[in-house]
């Protein structure tokens, strides 16, 4: 069974998710924060607090997320921060903006960032302008990646899947792959707050299934991982070494408002319906369907392993 915050006791092997606050650069069109929810921020000195908590609970791992970690004016502070407080690893997710300002990054990497996640929306200008907001999206990122690859740091790759990039899965990893990116997580787009206003956005996994299952072929024969953070094993059958669980990752989340583990998240795939109980598979191997998809969808394609 999934545990829950109050249950765990050794924390050595979490990582802290911070997300620093809902502010960014740019607006995405999947994205599902409101504007209300912008206007929440952790400030310096909260941050610094949880920092301190996580490593006097003996977390060694931390995270920066949001909105856009990388446009706060204390970001590399914190970033060192963390460092000096003995945090061996420093992840961050960013759309990569800011990367493509080669002294930024040069500095994001000196000031102890380990880990890098970059937002890639798609292979073709028109594409990520359309999906970023800006028509030199593409262009902008491409050359994050290039200053992140040419110091050492590949990053790893976050891809939506949503109605507009799904046919394009497997060409968007070849791209991406051939700018030196080796990994790609492959996410489906949430229908939560502001996107809960967009749910032709999520089509039916049988409906993206062959594009998602390119992908994964596409990166085996380039060389480069390729996996799903958001899809049961039993919807992609035959492709169940694809799928990951969330709870491998053991994140533990820290919002401006609440903390819990990622796989406790209202957009993690942690329900399970009557089909489960069926499944061989259920709850100590799959942590179940996302509750938003099966509010859009149903449960008609949950195929439970049986014996």
């Amino acid at each position: 069974m999934p545990e829950s915050l109050g249950q765990v006791q050794d924390l050595s092997d979490v990582m802290v998710d911070l997300i620093l606050g809902y502010e960014c650069n740019v607006q995405c069109d999947y994205c599902s924060i409101t504007p209300e929810m912008r206007r929440h921020n952790l400030s310096t000195a909260e941050v610094i607090q949880e920092l301190a908590h996580a490593r006097s609970l003996g977390i060694r791992k931390a995270a920066f997320g949001g909105g856009e970690p990388t446009i706060r004016k204390d970001f590399l502070a914190l970033a060192r921060l963390a460092r000096d407080r003995g945090f061996e690893e420093l992840k961050v997710s960013s759309n990569g903006l800011l990367y493509s300002y080669r002294e930024f990054a040069r500095r994001t990497v000196e000031a102890g960032v380990t880990r890098f996640h970059v937002s890639v929306m798609a292979h073709c200008p028109d594409l990520y302008a359309s999906i970023l907001g800006r028509p030199d999206g593409l262009r902008l990122v491409e050359e994050g990646v290039r200053n992140l690859v040419d110091l050492g740091h590949v990053p790893v790759a976050d891809l939506i899947i949503k109605n507009d990039t799904y046919r394009h899965l497997g060409d968007i990893v070849e791209y991406w792959a051939g700018r030196g990116i080796d990994t790609f997580a492959l996410w489906l787009v949430s229908l939560s707050d502001r996107t809960a206003a967009f749910p032709d956005a999520l089509p039916r996994v049988r409906e993206m299934r062959d594009h998602i299952v390119e992908a994964f072929e596409r990166g085996r024969r380039l060389g480069v991982t390729v996996y799903s953070r958001h899809i049961p094993r039993c919807f992609l059958k035959g492709y169940e070494e694809f799928c990951r669980d969330l709870r491998q990752d053991r994140v533990l989340v820290v919002t401006p408002g609440s903390r819990f583990f990622l796989w406790e998240s209202a957009i993690s795939p942690n329900a399970h319906v009557p089909a489960c109980e069926r499944c061989r598979l259920a709850r100590d191997v799959c942590p179940g369907v996302r509750r938003d998809y099966l509010a859009r969808h149903g449960d008609d394609e949950v195929d439970p392993f049986e014996d």
